[in-house]
């Protein structure tokens, strides 16, 4: 078995352990406060897969802070691993130089192929000798999340229609419909206004798909749909997280789940392509928000 198919069943058996534990109605990427992990030495925030994968694991074991590195790099910090702590895995690709001209895994260029690989990290809350000071924490999360996601959507000029009691993207009209605000109350964990923005995120990420190209249907068959669900729903895990808003579990999670782990037991790549999409279609967006404050300047 080659490095990369390693690299991407870890990715992938790591997902499907946490899907086939939680509860049908939880997220399980999803902790009390979300924020994007950084790196602790270069603080330099983690994207795809690995967004998901340091949540996953920051939720599980409760860790209050979102800095991670790897053992060397705590080490220069003058910080300490515990002895007896896990690593989680964070895949990276390294560009190689082509060496053999009838190399069939060359890039369209012909010149230099990604080679996908794993590095271990450890979180803030695995070492001893750590000072919070020192890492630089996602600045988006210091303004009022409400205000960022208002202008995010105006921005777009994503035509959105409240109206009925569903919530879903209409590519015919490429036209997003959403419930009336005043319906969204909420749930146990969520307010409404998270409620109502977690899922006008998520259907915005969809109104992404044909500007970007995004299509699963010849990759993927039958688990197509599940496909462009799952990069909604990481769309708008990682929107929220970015505008510092609290993600909401959508009502028919359960499905979704049931679709997700099919997929992912099918395809060892899935996961970690929906996530790749999903960081596109997020960085697509959050563009928005970057020229209307360039064109303010």
């Amino acid at each position: 078995m080659s490095t990369k198919r390693d690299t991407y069943q870890i990715i992938t058996d790591t997902i499907l352990e946490a899907l086939e534990n939680c509860g049908p109605c939880e997220r399980p990427w999803v902790g009390p406060s979300l924020t994007m992990p950084v790196n602790a030495v270069s603080g330099h925030e983690y994207r795809g897969t690995n967004v998901v994968m340091l949540w996953i694991v920051a939720k599980e074991a409760g860790y209050p802070e979102n800095a991670w590195a790897t053992f060397k790099q705590w080490s220069k910090k003058g910080a300490v691993v515990r002895k007896g702590e896990k690593g989680t895995p964070v895949i990276w690709f390294q560009m190689l130089e082509r060496r053999d001209a009838d190399d069939t895994g060359a890039d369209e260029n012909g010149r230099r192929i990604p080679c996908a690989r794993l590095s271990w990290v450890f979180n803030a809350g695995q070492v001893d000798g750590y000072r919070p000071e020192q890492v630089r924490l996602p600045g988006d999360n210091q303004v009022s999340p409400i205000a960022q996601a208002d202008a995010l959507i105006a921005a777009s000029l994503a035509k959105i229609t409240h109206e009925g009691a569903q919530a879903f993207y209409r590519p015919s009209a490429d036209e997003i419909v959403l419930p009336p605000q005043h319906l969204f109350t909420g749930t146990s964990t969520s307010s409404a206004t998270e409620a109502y923005y977690g899922v006008a995120l998520h259907e915005l990420t969809h109104w992404t798909a044909p500007r970007l190209n995004r299509e699963f249907g010849k990759r993927f068959g039958d688990t197509a749909y599940a496909a462009e669900e799952l990069v909604a729903e990481l769309g708008a895990a990682f929107l929220g997280a970015k505008l510092g808003i609290e993600a909401e579990p959508r009502a028919d999670h359960a499905k979704y789940l049931a679709s997700w782990i099919k997929l992912l037991k099918g395809d060892r790549r899935a996961f970690i392509t929906a996530a790749g999409r999903a960081s596109e279609a997020s960085d697509y967006l959050l563009a928005f928000i970057a020229r209307e404050m360039e064109n303010a300047a």
